[in-house]
């Protein structure tokens, strides 16, 4: 059947409306098609591989991000609707640039039931859009459609009140309920500046800034940054890559990390350094030196500094003077990229105009005409197939695309350049884009006469009015750049023919690694997210000062702290998915920066003792404790207390009674393990560390024989030499930290319970047998020093 016959035939069809949602970008025409739910990654491949023609399919998905649908969206669905998300998402954003009609956050009024308890239309049945106009859309279903009318599990997720909706509508409107959005809340927020921190004119710019000058940008950056993406935080959730919860794990690990590589990067090049690897901006294209990753610079660390406090890790003054150093290295950053004028492009009228003239030069040299639906569908489709691509790549993020624009042109016009970065060598998934270029950039060009108005957001996006603005391109110049590095005098110049083959590869290697992506865990997810948000803002930076290697092997550069790394189970136990929406949408992450900071966590007496305690013998009641730590019983009972209060244990009942830590307080407690080492005591302790592995591995091996063989005769005088070996390590730790000598009284006490003959004194479990002591002494050095278990401590 033909388009026109199957539009035909749906004229015929009778339809009611069955939901409305918003509007991605208008279309005169209405779209039909028949309905298709997609709950899973799974059903997403099924669909694709298992459907003969899906140009008449209208998918619905849950939520409205990019990922989940893109072996759907390259295949070349029909249109989308979701339940969950706004225009200004990744999923918003991809639908305009393939030209598929998208509506989202519909709700729908009858309808079958999802396994969760949504309404949506049944498989199979024929559905309108109606798209003509924003912000609205309409969506219609064909008279006679399956509806479902049993009662709600009363177990479902209840829905929102219209109070709590009101509330949100409200903080999506204006920021924190007053301020809002565009140049109106530019205005606002410059007005309640008090210092010129934000003029990279400032005639004293070569220095650090005060606390008021960074409390200053931190106040605009938490407009702007509600300005960008506000609404994307009603997005909801992905069926492919738990992006929330990977967010609050990778801004977090920007708030431990972030500070110290900028710091190691302008220490190495110096400040006019910073400030030249910025200006490669203007000189180059398909790179990552950008408005985005200098931006994240900025924000991201105070942002991970606010969950950090949410989750009661650290207190208010905790290193803060690093956010000082850290934000007076991104000025040096912006000043490089810009020269002179406002730091953000919300200043700037959301123009961001960075190459300089001769690109543009090159691009109106290059340029392609896109005379005919041909040529014009041949770039359509290149371009949505390596954005989507590079959103794939990079887990869902902006990391993958760069915008920048308008450019003037000579004939009244403007340019929009993107950059998209298809094909990054630094994640172990890229094996699935092996042979694609580092990155394609395109120069699209729009005539005087029709062109859209547009904006560019300091997230390197760009967007229009109208919201598809893909009619309005009348040429455009494309080129690759094969490696990061590669030198633009050896860029290529890619022609049409060039742009349907490389998007035919490109396709492929999206179903590739989506694939790769579904087969893997959701904490392989969560934390390769992770590591791409926090890392990958600062990867471009590390690269050009040359120091990208000596930031993996010694600043952990690509792999997360060790602090938000331990608040893994907290975070995707729902903190993130009610955190991040919060915080972005109210802008609280933005805590002022004090007067004065500390390098070291604020703490109470005994309370690294409890916790250390509680983590090394897994759980402990207060008797317990008093044993390892030799604390005081009222003082270990107000720690205790203190930790319950603050979310760090729990405490357990029935069978096995004490406290436990949360994951919560395991991040507490690497923070406060840290600060037990000075410089001094470090050596020591890993001089007892690496001694401590040798009798180790006989101890393992002594109680695997006593377990299979009984109680030998031999074992008291094996374990006599062993436990002198012991006191030699013992006596390397106590150099580090007196607390180790309390091990020399516990094991002394177990050995000699064991030559009394009690058969329980060697490695009964929870009974200070021989074996507990040393299993904790284990875990106390591996924990203080911040290690994790390898193959030498088996």
């Amino acid at each position: 059947m033909t388009t026109n016959d199957q539009l035909q035939t749906d004229t015929d069809i009778t339809y009611e409306p069955v939901g409305q949602g918003l509007n991605v970008h208008e279309s005169d025409e209405p779209v039909f098609g028949r309905v298709k739910w997609l709950d899973s990654p799974a059903d997403v491949i099924g669909f694709v591989e298992n459907t003969d023609d899906i140009s008449d399919v209208i998918v619905i998905a849950r939520g409205g991000t990019t990922t989940f649908l893109s072996m759907a969206l390259n295949a070349g669905i029909r249109g989308v609707i979701t339940l969950q998300g706004a225009p200004e998402s990744h999923l918003g954003i991809l639908s305009r640039e393939y030209g598929i009609p998208c509506i989202m956050s519909v709700a729908f009024e009858h309808g079958v039931r999802t396994s969760r308890g949504e309404t949506i239309p049944a498989d199979g049945v024929r559905l309108r859009m109606d798209v003509s106009a924003r912000p609205q859309g309409l969506v219609s279903v064909e008279s006679g459609a399956p509806v479902d009318d049993s009662p709600l599990d009363e177990n479902a997720t209840p829905a929102m009140t219209p109070e709590q909706a009101a509330q949100i509508q409200a903080l999506l409107t204006n920021f924190q309920g007053e301020v809002p959005p565009g140049n109106a809340g530019d205005a606002i927020m410059r007005q309640r500046l008090g210092s010129n921190v934000l003029d990279l004119d400032d005639p004293e710019f070569d220095r650090d800034l005060s606390v008021d000058e960074v409390n200053d940008v931190l106040h605009y950056l938490a407009w702007n940054e509600w300005d960008a993406l506000a609404a994307r935080a009603t997005e909801g959730e992905s069926g492919l890559i738990p992006r929330q919860e990977y967010e609050a794990m990778g801004i977090l690990d920007s708030w431990f990390n972030h500070p110290r590589w900028l710091k190691a990067i302008e220490d190495r090049i110096g400040a006019d350094g910073i400030k030249e690897i910025a200006a490669r901006a203007q000189n180059e294209i398909g790179t990552k030196i950008n408005l985005l990753h200098i931006w994240a610079c900025a924000s991201a660390p105070s942002f991970g500094r606010g969950i950090a406090l949410e989750l009661g890790l650290h207190d208010f003054d905790y290193n803060t003077d690093t956010i000082v150093s850290a934000m007076s290295s991104v000025r040096r950053l912006y000043q490089g990229l810009w020269g002179t004028g406002p730091m953000f492009t919300s200043m700037r009228d959301y123009q961001a105009p960075v190459l300089a003239p001769s690109w543009i030069n090159r691009f109106e040299s290059d340029r392609i005409t896109l005379t005919g639906e041909t040529d014009r569908s041949t770039f359509q489709r290149f371009n949505g197939a390596l954005e989507l691509l590079g959103f794939l790549l990079h887990f869902d993020n902006r990391l993958g695309l760069g915008d920048s624009g308008p450019y003037p042109t000579s004939e009244g016009g403007y340019v929009i350049v993107r950059d998209l970065f298809i094909n990054e060598p630094v994640y172990d998934w890229s094996t699935t884009t092996d042979g694609l270029p580092y990155a394609v950039t395109i120069a699209m060009f729009f005539d005087a006469d029709n062109a859209p108005k547009t904006k560019v957001l300091d997230l390197s996006t760009m967007f229009s009015e109208p919201a598809n603005y893909l009619p309005f391109v009348s040429g455009v110049a494309v080129y690759a750049r094969e490696e990061f590095d590669t030198p633009m005098t050896e860029i290529q110049t890619l022609g049409l023919a060039d742009m349907d083959n490389l998007r035919s590869r490109a396709e492929s290697s999206s179903e590739s690694l989506y694939k790769r992506i579904a087969s893997m865990t959701e904490e392989e997810k969560v934390l390769a997210g992770a590591v791409v948000y926090a890392s990958g803002f600062v990867l471009p930076f590390a690269r050009a000062a040359g120091m990208y290697d000596e930031l993996v092997a010694e600043h952990g550069l690509m792999s997360l702290h060790p602090v938000p790394a331990a608040c893994y189970e907290t975070i995707v136990s729902g903190v993130a998915t009610e955190m991040i929406p919060r915080l972005f949408l109210t802008g609280t992450w933005a805590n002022d920066v004090p007067d004065h900071g500390s390098s070291t966590v604020a703490t109470k007496p005994g309370e690294f003792e409890v916790l250390l305690a509680i983590r090394t013998r897994g759980f402990a009641s207060a008797e317990q404790l008093a044993v390892s730590t030799g604390l005081d019983g009222q003082i270990i009972d107000q720690r205790v207390a203190d930790a319950e209060t603050a979310g760090h244990i729990k405490q357990l009942s029935g069978r096995i009674n004490g406290a436990r830590l949360t994951p919560a307080g395991h991040a507490r407690l690497v923070l406060l393990a840290a600060d037990t080492l000075d410089h001094q005591a470090q050596p020591h302790l890993d001089t007892a560390y690496l001694a401590f592995l040798t009798p180790n591995r006989a101890f393992k091996t002594l109680i695997s024989h006593w377990q299979s063989s009984g109680q030998p005769d031999s074992i008291p005088a094996e374990l006599d030499r062993m436990h002198s070996e012991i006191l030699t390590v013992l006596d390397d730790a106590a150099n580090a930290h007196a607390r180790y000598t309390r091990y020399v009284g516990r094991l002394s006490a177990a050995l000699d319970r064991v030559k009394g003959g009690d058969s329980s004194a060697l490695a009964k479990p929870m009974s200070e047998s021989y074996h507990d002591v040393w299993m904790e002494l284990h875990e106390d050095l591996l924990t203080t020093l911040g290690r994790t278990r390898t193959d030498d401590d088996e």
